[in-house]
This record gives C-alpha cells, sequence and structure tokens, in this order.
C-alpha cells in the first residue's frame, strides 16, 4: 500500500466513502483468548433491497446507494437508501432548477420484515410532513424532510425505529422584542407501527415546548445539534446525544425522552452532560469534556465519555438506568489494563459502542506506538464535501494510527473484558476514515445549524449473545488489502481465578468475493468492493450488512442491503 492512501469508488455504499489505516505492525494476540479462523461461513442470504428495487413513493426510481442497516430480534430491517441524482449543494435558483430538472436524489429510511417476507415500507423519505410540532407552510404545503445525517437505529426487540433528520424551518414565533424567529432544521424523529412522532427537536426555547428543552437550564434553552445516531431503549423511550450552549459554552450530553408520557408531554431528562464528574475521582474533579452517540438496551444505556475527545487521559465506557443524573458504573476504562498485553493500557476507546443489555461490544488501542497516514479527499460522494475537503486539505491529511488495537466484549455478568480480535497475524486494522459533515452555505438558506466536515475515525462491531455463547460481528482488515467481515463465536469461561474465552472466528464476506454468492441478481463478473455493518446489525441470529459490487470489466455496479440467519 502506498503512503498516500485514497478511498476509492463508492458510489453504492454511500456511508462506507472510506479510507482504512495502514497494515499495523504485528501484535501479539492475547493469551486470555484461544481463537481459531475458519476459511468462511456458509450462509444463505436474503435481499432486503437491491439496486433493482423500485423505491416505495420514489415515481419508479430504484436504489443507487445504501448505508449501514440495522435490525431487530424478529427480523426487522431499517435502512437508509437514496436514488439516482445529485444534490446541487446550493441554494435559491441552483437547487430550484436542479429539482425542475428531476435531478435531485430520493433519500429516505425504509424498513422490511423479512421474517414474515412483508415489502418495503417508507419510515421517512423527502416527502414525508414532518410530525407536530409544525406551524411553517412552504408553497401551501406541510414542511417535508430534506436529509438524514445518520445509520437508521431499531429496538432490540420492539419495532419502533429512530432517525435524525433534517428540514426547512418548521416552526415560526415572535420574540419578547417582536421580533419573528424560524427554528427547528433538525431533530430525531420516529416511528411506532404507523405512527409518526417528534421525539427530540430545537423547539425547547418555543412557549408552550419547553418539554424539548435542554434539562435544568433558565431561561428555556433549545438543542443546538443532535450529533450521531439516537437508540432506541423501550418502545416509548429515545437516548441521545445533545449539543447546546450554556450561556457563552458550548456543552454536550446524554439525554433521553419517553415519546408517550401519559396525558402530558413528557420533558427530556439528562443522564451525563458537561456538568457531570468523570466517575473516580474527588470532588472538584475533571468532567466529561465530550460525549458520543449511546446504545441502549430496554432498561438502560451505555456510552463513551472522555475529559477529552482527541487526547484522552479520563473516561472511558460507562454504563447508566433511565433516571435524571443517576450513578454512572464505569465498565471500561481509559488507562485500564487491556487482557492479555503484560504492559498495555487502553489509551484510547471507540465512540461506537453495541449494546444487547448484557454485553458490550468496542474498539480500543493502547500503547503510544503510532503509524503515519496520509489521507486523499473523497473521490465520489456530494460535490461540495468533496470540495470543502480539497480546500482545506489539498496536500492530504496527515493521520496518525495506533499500532495496538483491537475489538473487545465487555459482560456485565463476569465483569471483565474478553478480547475478540487483535491487530496482529489474522488482521491487520480495525480504523476507518470517513469525510462528513456540511459545509458552510450549504443546504437551505434558513438552517441555522450545521456540523463543518472533518476527518472521522470509526470503527464496526455488532454483538449478541444468550448463556452459551456470545456472537461478535466486525469489520477488519487483513495484511494482504483485503476487507471483510468476520463473525466471532465467543464462548465465556470463568473457572476459578483464571478468566478467558474461546473464540472461533469465520469469514461472513470479503472484498473480492463473487457478488452472485450474495445476490442471484448481481452482475455474473461483479465481485464485493465495499462492505458495511453497523452496531445493531446482529440480532439475536439476524445478521445485517451493506455490500457494493463491481464488475470490473464491464464497470457495471451493483448494490444492497442483505439479511442471513446465522441459527440456519
Amino acid at each position: 500500500m502506498s503512503s498516500k492512501a485514497h478511498p476509492g469508488k463508492f458510489t453504492s455504499l454511500a456511508a462506507l466513502v472510506a479510507v482504512l489505516s495502514p497494515v499495523a505492525a504485528v501484535a501479539q494476540i492475547s493469551a486470555s483468548i484461544t481463537s481459531a479462523v475458519k476459511t468462511s461461513e456458509v450462509l444463505t442470504w436474503s435481499t432486503v433491497a437491491n439496486t433493482a428495487t423500485v423505491i416505495p413513493n420514489g415515481d419508479g426510481r430504484t436504489f443507487n446507494s445504501f448505508n449501514q442497516p440495522s435490525v431487530n430480534t424478529s427480523g426487522v430491517v431499517v435502512l437508509r437508501g437514496r436514488s439516482k441524482g445529485s444534490d446541487s449543494g446550493g441554494t435559491g435558483e441552483t437547487a430550484t432548477l436542479a429539482a425542475a430538472e428531476g435531478n435531485s436524489p430520493l433519500h429516505g429510511v425504509y424498513s422490511r420484515e423479512m421474517a414474515t417476507g412483508g415489502g418495503l415500507k417508507v419510515v421517512f423519505d423527502k416527502t414525508t410532513p414532518v410530525p407536530p410540532p409544525s406551524n411553517i407552510q412552504y408553497s401551501g404545503q406541510p414542511v417535508t424532510f430534506t436529509e438524514f445525517p445518520a445509520f437508521p437505529r431499531i429496538g432490540i426487540a420492539n419495532n419502533t425505529m429512530l432517525s435524525r433528520a433534517q428540514s426547512k424551518p418548521v416552526y415560526t414565533y415572535t420574540l419578547p422584542d417582536l421580533t419573528e424567529t424560524r427554528v427547528g432544521t433538525s431533530g430525531i424523529y420516529g416511528m411506532q407501527v404507523l405512527s409518526r412522532v417528534s421525539a427530540a427537536t430545537q423547539l425547547g426555547a418555543v412557549p408552550g415546548y419547553s418539554y424539548f428543552a435542554v434539562p435544568g437550564l433558565s431561561p428555556a434553552t433549545k438543542f443546538d445539534q443532535f450529533p450521531g445516531a439516537p437508540a432506541v431503549a423501550d418502545a416509548n423511550t429515545v437516548v441521545f446525544k445533545g449539543n447546546y450552549t450554556d450561556g457563552t459554552t458550548a456543552k454536550t450530553g446524554i439525554f433521553f425522552r419517553n415519546v408517550h408520557g401519559g396525558s402530558a408531554p413528557a420533558a427530556v431528562q439528562v443522564i451525563a452532560s458537561s456538568d457531570t464528574l468523570i466517575p473516580g475521582q474527588p470532588a472538584g474533579g475533571v468532567r466529561f469534556g465530550s460525549t458520543a452517540p449511546p446504545s441502549a438496551s430496554e432498561q438502560d444505556v451505555v456510552f463513551v465519555g472522555l475529559d477529552n475527545e482527541n487526547a484522552p487521559t479520563l473516561g472511558g465506557i460507562y454504563r447508566a438506568p433511565l433516571a435524571t443524573r443517576p450513578t454512572l458504573q464505569t465498565l471500561v476504562s481509559i488507562g485500564q489494563p487491556v487482557p492479555g498485553e503484560a504492559s498495555g493500557s487502553f489509551t484510547r476507546i471507540g465512540e461506537s459502542l453495541s449494546y444487547d443489555g448484557e454485553r458490550v461490544a468496542f474498539w480500543g488501542a493502547w500503547g503510544t506506538e503510532m503509524r503515519s497516514m496520509t489521507l486523499s479527499c473523497p473521490v465520489d460522494g456530494q460535490k461540495a464535501v468533496i470540495a470543502y475537503c480539497n480546500a482545506q486539505y489539498p496536500t492530504g491529511f496527515l493521520a496518525q494510527i495506533p499500532i495496538h488495537q483491537g475489538i473487545f466484549v465487555y459482560d456485565l455478568k463476569t465483569a471483565q473484558i474478553y478480547p475478540v480480535a487483535k491487530t496482529g497475524a489474522d488482521y491487520a486494522d480495525f480504523v476507518y476514515w470517513t469525510f462528513s459533515g456540511r459545509p458552510p452555505g450549504v443546504g437551505d438558506a434558513e438552517s441555522e445549524d450545521f456540523e463543518p466536515p472533518r476527518w472521522r475515525t470509526a470503527a464496526f462491531a455488532s454483538t449478541y449473545g444468550d448463556k452459551k455463547q456470545t456472537l461478535v460481528a466486525f469489520k477488519a482488515q487483513k495484511a494482504g488489502g483485503v476487507n471483510g467481515i468476520y463473525l466471532s463465536k465467543l464462548t465465556l469461561e470463568k473457572k476459578a481465578k483464571v478468566v478467558g474465552s474461546s473464540s472461533v472466528i469465520s469469514t461472513v464476506v470479503e472484498s473480492g468475493n463473487r457478488a452472485q454468492a450474495f445476490d442471484p441478481l448481481a452482475p455474473y463478473g461483479a465481485v464485493v468492493t465495499a462492505i458495511g455493518i453497523e452496531r445493531d446489525g446482529l440480532r439475536a441470529n439476524w445478521l445485517a450488512v451493506a455490500i457494493s459490487m463491481l464488475d470490473p470489466v464491464t464497470s457495471e455496479s451493483w448494490a444492497g442491503v442483505y439479511l442471513t440467519n446465522l441459527g440456519k
């Protein structure tokens, strides 16, 4: 691999416009895990949606790209998809002309009940009216969604689906100085059966809607943004990360809200925030400087909180009940010894946690050894984002990647960390890089909030288990440059004072695999070029992935979201 890497063409798997860090130096596999790597897992795949699928309410258009899906224990899949076309990246006449020419792509969130053989249904799309409260119309029509910036999620054992979404302002009201203001361009929205609901919005400062406000602040203060993907707890409760401004100070936190709170709307409640002391310190110690989007079960929530996101010295993974400012239980800490590493302690913990109510899968790195890599800007995707990247990093971005890293599982019953896979003989890297966000001046002119594009890292793993076995599906690159999704069947063992585990790891899908092994409608000569899995992609025996494919001879592309039952 050359020192200057680029993401390649991932046009059919939108969320994976990514760059993988270079081949890491060999690190020893932990002595506390006994693993065997199999060549492949013989699996039968069903198509949830693919390039040939006609989009519901899409005027006959078909899908062109997909993001990583989520699935629940009943086999209900929720995904984000997009048709062909290009966003103009502008406003006013440019955007109007693009829409008039029919060049604007249809974005949407869709679901399908795979266990019962149901068809694809719209959860939200660009034609869906934003749920109340809303009092603004555009050209005599209710305001509709414009974008869905994070992957959608579904409850572990319920059918409630959530998506972060953006729109034009949804509400206008008069301030005390008699000036009119328009608010509400971003929010979290839920779908329960056939009912859509506003779960968290930017209307907290609007009279009558203080139940959307940041808890504990006076006067009522709105949230500035809801970064990342919100999580479903029980069927009526959403858990999310929220950013807000307290006076002139930018703050962040983990919040929840019951969307059906009884006769009166339930207010947002805070679990932890920038005002919360990081556990394990005396009074007056360091408070959270950053939090990450949470994962949840029906009873509790897990999240990553750190003192400093870029160079953490305190913090880790925390568990909390769904209650206001509860006592946080520390699961994994920065500085905690890494299982199987004689002198290694966690220096970094990934923000993407997969949680099934008893186990937490996460990415971690240890040691100070790093490798440098120059990342080039994406060549496919939104033109405005590519242009912004090239303007900021005309010669590339120099990234630092930990050499020693791995995928781990924390088990609540044993209170132990178990290694799943580490960099070494079998795997070279687990870290993927993306350049994403919203450039200033792009989108609707009335939108007051945006997250500027930047380079971001992510590792991808999902876990689910029972009394006998813990399953972990994770994404990794092998030393030869092959990217794949791998499945660990982990048996946890606790005998006397010896804590260990045994694992059999098999290949689910790898780049270069024959496309028709996953989709019989794929071009005959196509091979897998990009793959995706998210933290809710594995539930019970259901495993949902996104795959992009390309025929290297004809350049014909294909993509889809696919589901397999690991118990069959």
